[in-house]
């Protein structure tokens, strides 16, 4: 009898054993860092991934700090995952495709912006003595408690600086909504050119668009404040219509702009604008428009990418 608890005890411990360095030996589990390279620069990044049963869960640093890691599969050496990032016009998908080699996770991250596909590299290794998440070790309890200030790091985020030399130049544009005072609706296409005034500090603009409706054209004068980070717009619109709105631009992301109102056959309207820094060759542009006092309602979304740089007016 006292043989076959021995027995039954090695067993155990053996099982137990064998666990043990199935999590310790897991090649995924643990902490990794490294970098991001897009065409917006180099940042760092930092990936988390913990073993749970069959599954793994994790986290990733990216545009707006931290996001957890969906649908992490694991096929040899192949590891895909995706996350979700919050933007004003919805949610976008990043899917991650990496190769895992040893201590080294490499890969990429790629999604869809409106039509327009980006993708990034990612280069990862396992950080220098962080066990795999999941390994037994022996831990005391002011071990365990690891300050706030160590647990989540600031990442730093790409940002375009907030001046004219970031619009100056020539984009394209795709506007999708409905129509209004300000224009037709459906689908509209052109290009904006972008011109920066002699002193430098503020910028002309110039639309030359088409729509279902035919050809169209639009202007602007647009000024800068360097201290306050704000916008001024005066802007002759499609139909006749002009707008004047300020832009604040204290953030680097965005520029949410204050619309005075304006009226069209008798009736008053008020207009909201969103304009997204999505990189240097890239940004959205969000209106919604509200009738007679009435609720807002989205009343288009663009997307401008950049072709070509422009000279100062003489």
């Amino acid at each position: 009898m006292r043989r076959s608890f021995i027995v039954l005890g090695v067993i155990l411990l053996l099982q137990l054993l064998a666990a043990s360095g199935s999590a310790q030996q897991d090649k995924l589990a643990g902490r990794w860092e490294g970098k991001v390279l897009s065409p917006q620069g180099e940042r760092s990044a930092t990936a988390i991934f913990k073993k749970e049963g069959d599954a793994y869960t994790g986290t990733i640093t990216g545009m707006r700090g931290d996001m957890a890691l969906k649908e992490i599969k694991v096929d040899g050496d192949k590891v895909t995952a995706k996350a979700e990032v919050e933007t004003p016009q919805g949610n976008l998908t990043v899917n991650y495709a990496f190769t895992l080699q040893g201590e080294t996770l490499k890969g990429t991250g790629s999604l869809d912006f409106g039509g327009n596909a980006f993708s990034f590299d990612v280069d990862l290794k396992r950080a220098s003595g962080a066990p795999a998440e999941g390994a037994a070790t022996a831990q005391t309890p002011a071990q365990t408690q690891t300050p706030p200030a160590q647990m989540r790091r600031e990442v730093p985020q790409p940002q375009q600086k907030q001046s004219p030399d970031y619009f100056a130049g020539q984009w394209t544009f795709k506007w999708l909504g409905r129509e209004s005072p300000l224009g037709p609706g459906g689908s509209r296409e052109g290009v904006t050119t972008f011109t920066k005034t002699a002193d430098g500090k503020g910028l002309e603009s110039r639309t030359e668009g088409k729509s279902e409706e035919g050809a169209y054209q639009e202007s602007a004068v647009i000024g800068f404040d360097e201290q306050a980070k704000t916008l001024t717009f005066s802007e002759q619109r499609g139909k006749g219509v002009k707008i004047q709105s300020k832009g604040d631009w204290s953030s680097p992301i965005s520029i949410r702009f204050t619309v005075e109102p304006f009226k069209v056959q008798g009736k008053a309207y008020q207009l909201r604008r969103t304009i997204s820094v999505v990189a240097a060759h890239s940004f959205t542009v969000t209106e919604e428009l509200s009738e007679d006092g009435g609720p807002f309602v989205r009343l288009g979304h663009a997307i401008f990418t950049k072709v070509t740089p422009s000279p100062t007016r003489n």
